[in-house]
């Protein structure tokens, strides 16, 4: 059956419609068609139409030149690579200033052929490896089998899409076309192509395999030199995050997630509650925050790692930050070892409560450094994310007023002023921005007062909480979980050996047989 057309199609069904858009188009040339011909006749009698003829072929030929410039003129490259995501680990971060480095000093001669692209990427996942583990001559082996498999395969998808996105035209770009162009298809090359892919048992492999070398390098010879920067700088980038990924441990659990056993994928499910930790001195309206928060209504909940001795856990959930785990410790006792310090380091987030009418900092300042050390020597994490808790807004001068509303920012009241003074002065003692900071006030009796300012803190730190908490559930696996995967990889290595050893058994057992038949019948035939 001969397949009709699309104009056919659109002839047949809105033959109406077509009409009509054609009268409408043709009511809406005819006056521009009419003048451009009385405009010509017009300057033919003149004897001005040489004039016109001259000046439209000069002006189309200045129309050409400047599109060939344009053509010819080689653009300038983009070497602008991603920063790190504020709450970045100092790993990650001197990894991306590497990255950037090599960015910057590459040039058209780093991309001339197929060692040079490859010397490429190979140093983009150094300079990363050496970011993680500085001064380890085995950085680059700092992965599993699984990890790498998963990281080949995104970035595989990752620098396709850039390309994609830069490259348009190379969804139209058949490999039959480049591969006729490098001379593939000669009756040499496929007697050549034919015995390289009877060499291997699956075709694909073999034919990029012997594809690999000549289609780079044919490639690279006909890519200007500010299109081979722009090259590499993509693959720079693109290589650099995916070797992020790789050494800060993004791969360990989807190599768990992606096991052949593991059931089909669903649609994702509802993201886990981040876990909020409310640290602070003693006295400094914890208790009370927690009373407003939870609005009375403290529900224990249980967490996948128990919360350190002495610490409660509760459902925090909010219309303002979603459902979140707000979890309760002992205030700060400048210990070496306590409750709070301990859930700090299996928390996503901490929310650092000081009253904002007291001036001494010390302590805060200590148990801020402590809270610091917890990632300083471990370049791989991320700092703990936090936001600081001004309470007690309202016992700040004149200590005897509180006639909410108070405008923080811009108002002008004795309160308001010493408000943002106090403030300001507090986020600099303790070292956070006042975008992280809230100054809160809880009078007895009343509801919390400024809660929409908590809330907003909390929802801008959400996105580093969240990323804290993947790369807490990235972490390496304990000595537990090492000695129990090692004595289940025992039967399947007992029975790969086993089979090994029956194959080898079977056929050297079988060529034995082979040779003693032919001696056998050897000699049969000599006495005959």
């Amino acid at each position: 059956m001969t397949e009709i057309s699309i104009w056919e199609q659109l002839r047949v069904h809105h033959r109406r419609a077509i009409w009509l858009l054609s009268l409408a188009a043709l009511l809406i040339l005819i006056p521009w068609a009419t003048g451009l011909a009385v405009g010509v006749w017009y300057l033919s009698q003149q004897g001005w139409a040489w004039y016109w003829w001259a000046g439209t072929l000069v002006l189309g030929l200045l129309a050409l030149l400047v599109l060939r410039r344009l053509m010819l003129r080689p653009g300038r490259p983009v070497r602008t690579l991603r920063d790190a995501m504020p709450g970045a680990s100092a790993a990650e971060r001197r990894a991306r200033e590497a990255l950037r480095r090599r960015a910057d000093a590459m040039d058209a001669e780093d991309l001339s052929d197929l060692q040079a692209l490859v010397d490429l990427v190979t140093g983009a996942v150094r300079d990363v490896a050496e970011a993680y583990s500085p001064k380890d001559p085995t950085a680059l082996w700092r992965f599993t089998l699984p990890e790498l498999l998963l990281m080949t395969e995104d970035l595989t998808q990752r620098v396709r899409g850039t390309l994609l996105v830069d490259f348009p035209v190379l969804r139209h770009v058949e490999l039959s076309w480049i591969v006729t162009l490098v001379g593939v298809v000669d009756p040499l090359g496929k007697l050549a192509n034919l015995y390289s892919v009877l060499r291997w048992v699956n075709p694909g492999s073999a034919f990029v395999s012997v594809l690999r070398g000549r289609l780079a390098e044919q490639a690279l010879k006909g890519v200007s030199d500010s299109a081979k920067v722009q090259l590499g700088v993509i693959l720079i980038e693109q290589t650099g995050d995916t070797a992020i990924r790789l050494y800060s441990g993004a791969y360990r659990r989807r190599a768990e997630e992606r096991l052949p056993t593991a059931p089909e994928t669903v649609a994702d499910g509802p993201e886990e509650p981040l876990t909020l930790l409310l640290a602070g001195r003693r006295n400094v309206g914890k208790s009370a925050l927690i009373n407003a928060l939870l609005d009375k209504a403290r529900e224990p909940v249980g967490l996948l790692t128990p919360p350190a001795q002495g610490c409660r856990a509760y459902a925090l959930r909010s219309e303002q930050a979603g459902d979140l785990v707000l979890v309760d410790c002992p205030g700060v006792q400048g210990g070496g070892k306590e409750p709070w310090l301990a859930q700090a380091a299996k928390s996503d987030l901490v929310l650092w409560v000081a009253a904002a009418n007291r001036a001494d900092r010390a302590a805060d300042q200590r148990a801020l450094r402590a809270l610091d050390a917890l990632t300083e020597g471990k370049p791989h994490l991320r700092p703990v994310p936090r936001i600081l808790v001004l309470t007690h807004a309202d016992k700040l001068g004149p200590p005897l007023e509180w006639e909410p509303p108070y405008e923080i920012a811009e108002g002008d009241r004795p309160k308001e002023r010493e408000m943002r003074e106090s403030r300001r002065a507090a986020c600099e003692q303790l070292g956070m921005s006042e975008t992280g900071c809230a100054l809160i006030a809880i009078p007895p009796g009343l509801p919390l007062w400024n809660a929409d300012d908590l809330y907003r803190a909390i929802r801008e730190a959400l996105p580093q909480a969240r990323q804290k908490q993947l790369e807490r559930g990235m972490a390496k696996d304990g000595w537990l979980r090492r000695v129990r995967d090692t004595t289940g990889s025992i039967p399947g290595a007992v029975d790969r050996s086993r089979r090994f050893g029956r194959r080898w058994l079977d056929r050297t057992v079988g060529k034995a047989a082979s040779r003693i038949a032919d001696t056998l019948s050897d000699r049969e035939g000599d006495k005959e």
